[in-house]
């Protein structure tokens, strides 16, 4: 790693208090997946232990949020971007300028940048240091799901892993394989498990909510979304008043086209009705749906860590997670929660049966899951290990050693 220069003499701001810039290309309110979800948790829980937090990142032309804007207290700027090859690198550019600038003028002591697609690759040296965050990258997901990545998009993600002064995971499943595929030779500086806002609300336990069997995520193969609909004519036979209900926003099926039409042709068409595609909603409408559905379930073949299952967990709705991953990291089979093996269709349809006709076990295992994320996965036990591994990095890089 090159040795940058280090500043005149380094200080925080007063009270300790960081000036923290992420990098993110989701920030919500639009359609987004987990690091846009992570990054406003963390962002809005730093700005409440008194920090300065910026959000930069490069969105489509019509992502529905504006350039600009605060959000309980942290500044986010859009880029605006095509996916065109020429203007995508123009716009990386300008991102990198921006940020270049900032920390120039002292609005930025660290910048955190996603693994995902290497925002960092080829960003010149920077007297503050910047830091990534393993949330699953284009090659970690591919390499998980058997199939091949694109040459330049290993080569930009190994770019950017090797330009970070550090890195940290959001679990050690993802620690462990990034390090294998991208020949890094130092371990994980930090490991810093996804957190979830938990605010207890108690559950509502009416019959037609807890008939109901939530999914959300983005319509994808790697979601497990086609086995968990492989799996729902065993539920409907064995609980004909159940119904799913499918929450995020479409993928593209194998032949490119769209996922939620192929789920619902390869439905049997005797229990369409029983299947309810909702769509990209807010958050709080996904809470309202989790506190008052007999179930959760979540099949994936691939995650980092994810975040989907731990916020049905802190609703209190039993939630079935994957075997798969860092699934066993999350919850402890058959206490906290069931595990399932998303290859096999059964195995699911059978772990959701169970949920919906075991009513006080299953409610009982929910309430077990609520208390393991409040004590191990909430934005209030989390944001401090947060703010020390944001800070170690601060005296590590401008008083060494560095770590490599």
């Amino acid at each position: 790693m090159v040795d940058y220069p280090r500043s005149e003499p380094y200080h925080l701001s007063p009270g300790n208090f960081m000036k923290v810039c992420f990098v993110c290309c989701e920030y919500p309110p639009g359609p987004h997946g987990g690091i846009g979800t992570m990054t406003q948790v963390i962002g809005r829980a730093l700005v409440q232990e008194g920090h300065e937090v910026r959000v930069a990142g490069v969105y489509a032309n019509e992502y529905p949020a504006p350039d600009h804007e605060i959000d309980h207290g942290v500044e986010v700027f859009r880029i605006r971007g095509s996916r065109q090859r020429f203007t995508w690198i123009a716009a990386r550019h300008r991102l990198f300028r921006k940020i270049a600038t900032w920390v120039k003028e002292g609005h930025v002591d660290i910048i955190e940048v996603p693994d995902f697609e290497g925002w960092a690759a080829g960003w010149k040296a920077l007297p503050v240091p910047v830091v990534a965050r393993l949330n699953g990258s284009l090659t970690y997901f591919a390499s998980e799901l058997g199939t091949r990545v694109r040459k330049t998009a290993y080569w930009i993600e190994a770019a950017s892993l090797r330009r970070a002064d550090f890195w940290s995971s959001v679990c050690h499943y993802t620690a462990d394989q990034t390090k294998r595929l991208f020949h890094l030779k130092q371990e994980p500086a930090a490991i810093l498990y996804n957190p979830v806002e938990c605010s207890y609300q108690p559950r509502i336990r009416q019959p037609e909510g807890l008939n109901q069997v939530i999914f959300s995520g983005t319509l994808t193969a790697k979601k497990g979304i086609i086995s968990l609909v492989k799996a729902w004519p065993a539920v409907n036979a064995a609980c004909p008043w159940a119904e799913l209900h499918v929450y995020g926003k479409d993928g593209r099926s194998a032949d490119g086209g769209s996922m939620r039409e192929h789920l619902i042709s390869i439905l049997p068409k005797e229990i369409a009705g029983s299947v309810t595609f909702h769509g990209h909603v807010s958050r709080e409408q996904l809470t309202s749906a989790y506190r008052a559905a007999g179930a959760a379930v979540f099949p994936s073949y691939v995650e980092a860590f994810a975040i989907a299952p731990l916020e049905a967990m802190a609703c209190g709705c039993p939630t079935i997670y994957s075997t798969r991953g860092s699934g066993p990291e999350a919850l402890e089979h058959g206490k906290e929660g069931l595990l399932v093996d998303p290859d096999r269709s059964q195995e699911i349809a059978s772990a959701i049966i169970r949920l919906l006709s075991n009513r006080n076990w299953a409610e009982n295992l929910g309430e077990a899951g609520r208390r393991r994320i409040a004590k191990s996965f909430s934005i209030r036990s989390l944001v401090q290990q947060n703010i020390h591994f944001y800070q170690t990095c601060l005296e590590q890089f401008h008083f060494g050693p560095w770590i490599t």
